[in-house]
């Protein structure tokens, strides 16, 4: 009578799971892909507000394509600049093209030294050969294009596609496309090409793919485990079954939200994947436990759910609060990640009480056959060992602690642009060849501030900036620097000749030499440096990827330039998407330590509650702690620097790692209650939680790790290093964590 209830019941909880899962699975599918540089920006900080304040005065810094066009003869080539004048014109019929600027059709302002006026000459005469040669011969003295629109080796041409300011996702992946099939179809040497749209479109074509890996590898990999663990296909496809539900439930849950697959939440499927298993496999355990002591179905899933279910609440509760301790991160990607993790731990949890109770009901039980004596011979001899070991055990721990303290004092804080990509990867070789040939692939930008009263065509402002420009230049390394000041050089140089690239000596030549440029400007792309009303110009330049902590000590050597001019008529700021970028990595240790003092809190709150003793709670603590100390001395010893992706590593850790040290605590507690003495209590537990442990860890560990196949560094060192860390916390919680427990109380 009482199965007849519970498979009723059974019945009408899969029906409802039927339908949310079809309903998920319909949303799931119509998930799209995001990536942009912009969401890694600090939220609802100074520099931030003010960096977007500024683009919209000005214009953006990276709504743009640059191109190179290879040719191993040389780029003064009539033919190959014929052939170069042809691309930039289809370049100009693509859609959402503003301009494209090419050295083919550039013009140079020169007077006339008989009449005195002025005209337009064109850089390069393509069609005479001879004209061609003076024209190289004159650009290669100058040297100011070279870096900008020709390589250093003179064997490369650049042009610079503008395109429409802050274009859609798909509009951006339109271009890119279009921009690529058109360098395919021509007959150069060799084409590159790097900008937003570029790399937008290339990111989300390879989390696509990734995301399908990691979820095949991560089926294949735990179907082997649970094999090995249960022999059985019960033990396969009931486990699989909840968490494969889990993942699509927090995809649909995504796609009902609003919010798409970015480069962070890649990896959701795989987490939750991994995550939600550690609570099938308890359950599943004590389950075919019971049924090895004869008792029936039913009886079986009641004590098992009984028994497991507050331990396995508690570290679902643990892992959520790892995942939500995210949120206090000024990175909305992260702070994403954090919320959608945690709440589909909560989902596997709540399909792990629902869906697999009742698969268990309605299914005839397996025919178990007594194979515990295998994990039983094992444990048994394994706690004989750890209590014989007591003390070499403890003293390694302390070593361990000593040395990995030694390698966390060597973490550093940096990041790259790209660093996300390896070596091999096409878009970084592309942006490292623009390093190599031209200024650099990653953008620069200054403010000039200018103070009340003061303009930028002041000769002391433009003598004060000049003392700023030649540091960047020389100094900051700075390329394809443009500015008010360099205009005003360059009309200088026009009207005067070659060796007056320099700033006019009075205010009253100054003058004219303004005048003279915006009667010049028909275009108005001086308004794109100066903005007079805002008392506000531009900086801009090229710069190589050098890592955020190198631009920050030249970004302190620029002010302290800066700091020694007399009287400054205005203050610079340097600001840009890829300064926001680096700004996310000087919050990151803090972000970091506040999410993992809340998550021992949390930790240190449940484990009072349930013991009711200080003692406890450290002891459970200390062997979680020390796992976390070792990945981060790993990390300092081998120069792994601390990053937007690998600061997410330790707060994940701990929350997933704790489990473990939660199951052994409950059943230690269980023990107790039915009268046991310490040892007999620590012993049983030991032995019949530590199978259940070893399997969930090896899951979890072989799960994070198909994140090492990834094609991001980033998502390569997250698999790895929480690999490790669940493998060093299963280590400590089998063998610090008794001895810790006898040690603090033998007495009792």
């Amino acid at each position: 009578m009482e199965e007849r209830k519970f498979r009723n019941i059974s019945k009408i909880a899969l029906l409802v799971l039927f339908i949310i899962t079809a309903i998920s699975g319909f949303l799931a599918s119509r998930l799209g892909f995001d990536y942009d540089f912009e969401n890694f920006f600090p939220q609802n900080d100074p520099e931030t507000e003010f960096f977007r304040s500024f683009r919209y005065h000005f214009e953006s810094d990276n709504d743009y394509i640059i191109v190179a066009i290879d040719n191993e003869a040389g780029v003064f080539n009539s033919a190959f600049l014929t052939k170069v004048d042809s691309m930039s014109r289809v370049f100009d019929g693509l859609e959402n093209v503003d301009t494209v600027v090419s050295p083919t059709r550039m013009t140079q302002p020169l007077r006339d030294p008989f009449a005195g006026n002025l005209f337009q000459k064109p850089l390069l005469r393509i069609d005479n050969t001879s004209d061609l040669k003076s024209d190289s011969a004159m650009i290669w003295e100058e040297g100011r294009l070279i870096g900008i629109f020709f390589s250093e080796d003179g064997k490369s041409v650049g042009l610079q596609i503008n395109h429409q300011q802050y274009l859609s996702k798909e509009n951006c992946d339109k271009l890119a496309s279009d921009v690529m099939t058109s360098l395919a179809a021509a007959t150069f040497d060799g084409s590159h090409a790097i900008g937003r749209s570029i790399g937008q479109e290339y990111y989300v074509s390879l989390m696509q793919r990734e995301l399908i890996l990691f979820m095949s590898i991560s089926i294949v990999l735990i179907i082997i485990f649970l094999f090995i663990a249960f022999r059985s296909a019960w033990g396969i496809w009931v486990p699989i079954s909840v968490v494969l539900l889990s993942a699509v439930w927090i995809l649909g849950f995504m796609k009902l939200t609003g919010k798409e697959i970015d480069l962070m939440l890649i990896i959701l499927p795989t987490i939750i994947f991994v995550v939600g298993m550690s609570d099938v496999v308890h359950l599943l355990t004590k389950y075919f436990d019971e049924l090895r002591q004869g008792k029936s179905k039913i009886e079986a899933i009641k004590t098992s759910f009984k028994e497991i279910g507050l331990a396995t609440f508690l570290t679902s509760l643990t892992t959520a609060v790892g995942f939500l301790t995210l949120l206090t991160s000024s990175i909305q990607p992260i702070v994403d990640f954090g919320l959608y993790t945690a709440v589909g731990v909560f989902i596997a949890f709540a399909l792990a009480f629902t869906l697999l109770p009742s698969v268990l009901v309605l299914s005839k039980a397996p025919n178990i056959r007594e194979r515990a004596t295998f994990w039983q011979r094992i444990l048994r001899k394994t706690f004989s060992y750890v209590l014989k070991k007591r003390v070499p055990i403890v003293v390694i721990s302390v070593l361990t602690t000593a040395l990995s303290v030694v390698g966390l004092m060597q973490l550093e804080v940096n990041n790259y642009l790209l660093e996300d990509l390896r070596e091999g990867d096409f878009l970084k070789k592309e942006f490292r060849y623009f390093e190599n040939k031209f200024s650099g692939g990653r953008p620069f930008e200054m403010a000039v501030l200018l103070k009340e009263n003061e303009s930028i065509w002041d000769i002391d402002v433009l003598r004060q900036l000049d003392t700023i420009e030649t540091h960047l230049t020389s100094q900051y390394e700075v390329g394809s620097l443009f500015s008010p000041l360099q205009v005003l050089k360059l009309a200088n140089k026009t009207m005067h000749g070659d060796d007056y690239f320099a700033i006019p000596e009075t205010q009253k030549e100054i003058d004219r030499m303004v005048r003279l440029v915006r009667r010049m400007d028909k275009d108005s792309m001086i308004q794109l440096f100066v903005n007079e009303e805002m008392h506000m110009a531009r900086v801009q330049g090229k710069v190589g990827d050098l890592g955020a902590r190198e631009f920050e000590q030249r970004n302190e050597k620029l002010m302290a330039v800066y700091g020694g001019l007399e009287n400054p008529k205005f203050d610079i700021r340097v600001t840009g998407t890829a300064t926001l970028i680096d700004l996310n990595n000087a919050y990151l240790a803090t972000d970091m330590t506040i999410g993992l003092i809340i998550a021992f809190l949390v930790v240190a709150i449940i484990m009072g509650l349930m013991f009711k003793s200080v003692k406890m709670v450290l002891i459970c603590l200390i062997p979680n702690i020390l796992p976390l100390l070792m990945i981060a001395g790993i990390m300092g010893a081998l120069g792994i620097d601390l990053k937007v992706s690998t600061s997410i590593i330790f707060t994940i850790a701990f929350g997933i790692a704790v489990d473990d040290t939660i199951h052994f605590m409950s059943k230690l507690k269980l023990e107790l209650s039915k009268g046991k003495s310490l040892l007999y209590a620590l012993k049983r537990t030991y032995i019949s939680t530590g199978k259940a442990i070893i399997i969930t860890s090896i899951i979890l560990s072989g799960g994070f790790f198909t994140l090492v196949f990834s094609s991001f560094l980033g998502t390569f060192y997250v698999g790895l290093l929480i690999s490790l860390t669940l493998l060093f916390a299963v280590l400590a919680d089998l063998t610090l964590l008794p001895v810790l427990i006898l040690l603090f109380f033998r007495k009792k």
